[in-house]
């Protein structure tokens, strides 16, 4: 969302008008769901996506005409095939679509846009408030009506969809070779928050990760006084050795971490439980640990790999945020 942010508020600086056009409700089979954006200028799309296809198409198409001008606008799209469809897609679901008009001569859009900036630097929870009809988006710190991370609620007499944004964990990867500097931008892009340890500075260098938001120099058998970890949070453990592997997974398992991964063979991931079992980790501990972590896809370079824990991630926080779709 900072990108998002960011280019926004600098087409607003370079008085270029601007259209947002979001997901707010979807139902049956779509390709995008609830928060998909995209950002329309005058002359078509210039960031993101809602799915493609002739729902983007009519959406941007719409979006053109509505740059410049003060309305905010909200069309329900039809997907299907059938005698009351719209679009003829094969998806055959149901979105609705708000379109919000960025005017570049409305003061009151820089304004939140910067607020919007700098909530997703502070890196704390904070919710987006978009209005169907009149009024400026704005930025809140609390929404108690409704459930879930996506909502339509009704305030002072009209619709406003609200959504949630930094309500996930940090992602902790301990070790920086090869694997990490492959995985951090991909991360990065996914909109988690990474943070690499290594106990070699010369793998803590900002440069190597791009993306990432801290670095830090740490020795493996002293992370408890180093690092605070929160249920959310994620760890995923690819040093250099089986030795440093097991003294971060100790360290992992004494953690209300949502996630534990270790990379590695089958051998040494076992080698690792075993020795970590002689200690007294009991069996339900060990089975916390994804290992070998990532998910199944024969990946054998470090940047196969890095997609594979990513997928890994992804899944897991769509599952603790309950924004997990079965496919239909």
């Amino acid at each position: 969302m900072k990108k998002l942010y960011q280019l926004l508020l600098d087409r607003w600086n370079q008085k270029t008008d601007t259209v947002l056009v979001t997901i707010v409700e979807g139902n049956g089979s779509v390709p995008r769901t609830t928060g998909a954006y995209m950002v329309v200028a005058k002359n078509g799309r210039i960031y993101g996506t809602i799915g493609g296809g002739n729902l983007e198409y009519q959406a941007v198409k719409k979006a053109m005409e509505l740059a410049g001008t003060a309305a905010h606008y909200v069309e329900n799209f039809d997907l299907g095939t059938g005698e009351n469809s719209e679009l003829g897609m094969v998806c055959g679901g149901r979105v609705k679509v708000l379109f919000y008009s960025a005017c570049a001569q409305d003061p009151g859009v820089g304004e939140f846009l910067k607020e919007a900036l700098a909530a997703a630097d502070e890196g704390k929870p904070y919710w987006l408030v978009l209005p169907f009809s009149e009024g400026t988006p704005r930025i809140r710190r609390e929404i108690t009506e409704g459930r879930g991370h996506c909502r339509i609620l009704e305030e002072n007499g009209q619709k406003i969809y609200a959504e949630e944004f930094c309500y996930d964990g940090r992602v902790y990867i301990f070790g920086g070779g090869h694997l990490a500097q492959e995985l951090v931008p991909v991360l990065s892009h996914l909109g988690f928050w990474c943070m690499v340890l290594d106990d070699r500075e010369e793998y803590t260098d900002h440069a190597l990760f791009p993306g990432v938001q801290e670095t830090k120099t740490v020795d493996f058998t002293a992370l408890s006084q180093i690092l605070e970890v929160k249920p959310e949070d994620y760890l995923v453990v690819v040093t250099r050795g089986h030795r440093c592997d097991a003294d971060v997974e100790r360290f992992a398992l004494r953690t209300p971490a949502s996630y534990i991964g270790v990379v590695g063979s089958k051998r040494k991931t076992r080698y690792v439980r075993e020795k970590l079992a002689s200690e007294g980790f009991t069996e339900e501990e060990l089975d916390q640990v994804y290992a070998p972590i990532g998910i199944e896809i024969g990946s054998e370079t470090p940047a196969e790999i890095a997609i594979s824990i990513a997928a890994q991630l992804i899944q897991v926080r769509a599952d603790k945020t309950g924004m997990r779709r079965k496919k239909e």
